[in-house]
């Protein structure tokens, strides 16, 4: 196992260069991020365009089940 990790380290490595710095790939993850927290924030409230009324169902009226459990 040891011949592996010589042999490994005795061979020379090509590095890549990369496209910018390093620090330009932090800002477009933050801007993407962005991007898609304004994504999400533009469907906040959607349920209240609903046509169908989703709350205030039992805003007034009392439960039946609860009521008669008592009788």
């Amino acid at each position: 196992m040891s011949f592996a990790f010589a042999a490994a380290a005795e061979e020379e490595h090509e590095l890549v260069e990369l496209i910018f710095d390093p620090f330009w790939f932090g800002v477009i993850a933050l801007v993407v991020m962005m991007g898609l927290l304004a994504l999400l924030w533009s469907f906040r409230n959607t349920l209240a365009l609903d046509p169908v009324a989703h709350h205030g169902d039992h805003a007034g009226a009392t439960d039946e089940a609860d009521s008669s459990a008592g009788h």
